[in-house]
């Protein structure tokens, strides 16, 4: 028996690294990045008047009320650390990936989320959700080190079709 040849096709955007440029006007400042739903963080450099830092950095954050299922699609978020411009990917503590279709209010907490479960690839699951109620915002980077001043952040973006299996 021979296997099939399955050829999955998309866009090779993801493959392309984006140079981010951005100037942190406070410590643990944040930055938003617009024209992306998510993408994948890989190194960071942080200037200062002497030193360059190797820059740490985390995925925005969002708190949601936990009481979801497999098949849930609308998300009640309690804290949010940025303003968010759907589309947008978030990821669970369980490791789905979501894509937040359409936001109530998206510059205040008390808002709800549309999602779009179980994208690129990721399975939908309630433990993700169940075990923490804190997700990753995947298109907002916080900027952890100590310093201000400018910003220079290489990451891959992730696609912008949900339905593309990236990590099956």
């Amino acid at each position: 028996m021979v296997a099939e040849k399955v050829e999955t096709k998309f866009s090779t955007m993801h493959l392309v690294p984006l140079v981010i440029s951005a100037a942190r006007a406070t410590q643990s400042d944040w930055i938003v990045i617009n024209g992306y739903k998510g993408v994948i963080p890989i190194q960071g450099m942080g200037q200062s008047i002497a030193v360059s830092l190797a820059d740490t950095f985390t995925w925005g954050t969002a708190t949601i009320t936990p009481t979801c299922t497999t098949t849930t699609t609308s998300i009640a978020v309690t804290l949010a650390t940025a303003t968010r411009v759907p589309p947008f990917y978030v990821i669970t503590a369980g490791g789905e990936i979501m894509e937040v279709l359409s936001e109530t209010d998206s510059t205040a907490a008390g808002s709800t989320w549309t999602v779009r479960r179980g994208c690129l690839g990721t399975t939908a699951s309630a433990t993700g959700l169940a075990a923490t109620n804190l997700v990753g915002i995947m298109n907002i980077l916080f900027l952890g080190a100590n310093n201000v001043g400018p910003d220079i952040i290489l990451a891959l973006p992730l696609p912008n079709d949900a339905g593309v299996r990236l990590f099956a």
